[in-house]
């Protein structure tokens, strides 16, 4: 891999597989990896080639764009849309072997057909809104599954849901969505409909509600490294996966009273040691860091300085011996002894781990690195 700038984000796939055995010691079922938005920025195509390594062969993706480019890459693995597929693209589902959700009958008619045009079976799974308030069936939940099943072509494989407060202290309202479904499971097998795979458990809830593992779990943010929840500390075992870098372009001097950056939003109060580095909002650092962020520069931390530009930063270095050009800076991730998190990105923005992970930008190269 060419990197022409030096900046680029590391992606541990030793870590990514401890994480993956940490999960499945929290939960005995099949596991299926959350993969959608490039893998949480970390790389779609490479997290899914190591996992399959570790033995995972189910995979779980957003939209329809997302299931293709994996399955040009893996024709042997078992592809899942979690999100809605419009109806006229249920040819490519069925030729492609992606398994969409379903939660409007108009969505399995067009499937059925597309399944007898190609002389086909179609895998799909159906979705239950037990609460959430987004996608699935709801009242007559179990009139439209039944009519579902009846349709030729089709392979009701799995039914599931998506917990709205899995995260929370207070499980309550997640183990009433939880018997909402159980209740509606039960009164399709009374009705003779078999659907051996059940699924309701992200991250949180494989973590705090077992009775949610049911046949299958889907793990997303933890599979990174990131936790959740705020009440789950460390000792929940999970690495962070990914750390994001840079290294010193230019070393400058500025002097009391004179300014950095647009808008001259910081002006110097004394001598100050200025470091610039070749990465910036473009790269989906968040503008909101703006004098206040910190970067990591030889075991210490380096506050942002100014306005954080498309391209560039600026970091006050003058506090940090024997600084030089050329010296790696980190924005994400460890530096000797000092760790800066994407959950501490997170609250200084004002957001979630999530949101800093995917923002990431595609002109960012991922290096893959394995450590033991």
């Amino acid at each position: 891999m060419n990197i022409f700038r030096p900046v680029w984000a590391e992606v541990d796939l030793g870590a990514l597989r401890r994480n993956l055995k940490r999960i499945q010691q929290y939960a005995g079922s099949e596991i299926m990896p959350i993969v959608k938005a490039d893998a949480y920025g970390h790389g779609a195509v490479e997290v899914v080639r190591t996992l399959k390594e570790e033995g995972i062969t189910r995979f779980g993706v957003a939209i329809l764009e997302e299931a293709l480019e994996l399955r040009r890459e893996f024709p042997d693995i078992a592809l899942m849309v979690i999100g809605p597929t419009l109806s006229k693209y249920s040819e490519i589902l069925v030729k492609e072997e992606i398994i969409p959700e379903i939660f409007q009958i108009e969505q399995a008619e067009a499937l059925s057909a597309a399944a007898l045009k190609l002389n086909k079976t179609a895998r799909l799974h159906i979705k239950v809104d037990t609460g959430m308030g987004r996608t699935g069936f709801r009242e007559n939940a179990l009139e439209n599954i039944q009519k579902i099943a009846k349709l030729p072509g089709l392979y009701l494989e799995g039914i599931y849901t998506h917990l709205a407060t899995a995260d929370s202290t207070d499980l309550s309202y997640a183990k009433q969505q939880l018997k909402i479904f159980d209740d509606l499971y039960e009164k399709l097998c009374a009705a003779g409909i078999k659907i051996s795979i059940r699924h309701a458990a992200n991250s949180a809830a494989i973590m705090q509600i077992p009775e949610s593992h049911y046949e299958l779990c889907r793990p997303g943010i933890i599979l990174y490294g990131l936790l959740p929840m705020d009440h789950a500390g460390q000792e929940a075992g999970f690495e962070p996966v990914m750390s994001l870098k840079t290294r010193i372009s230019q070393l400058k001097t500025i002097e009391k009273g004179e300014s950095v950056g647009y808008g001259r939003t910081f002006i110097a109060d004394r001598p100050i040691k200025v470091a610039t580095l070749p990465i910036g909002y473009g790269d989906g650092l968040r503008r909101s860091l703006s004098n206040g962020g910190e970067v990591l520069l030889k075991g210490k931390k380096a506050r942002i300085i100014g306005k954080i530009c498309m391209d560039q930063i600026m970091v006050d270095v003058t506090e940090i011996e024997e600084i030089q050009e050329g010296d790696e800076a980190v924005l994400l991730g460890r530096n000797g002894d000092l760790f800066i998190s994407a959950d501490r990105i997170a609250e200084q923005c004002g957001t979630i781990s999530y949101e800093i992970l995917c923002g990431i930008s595609k002109r960012v190269p991922r290096v893959m690195v394995e450590s033991k």
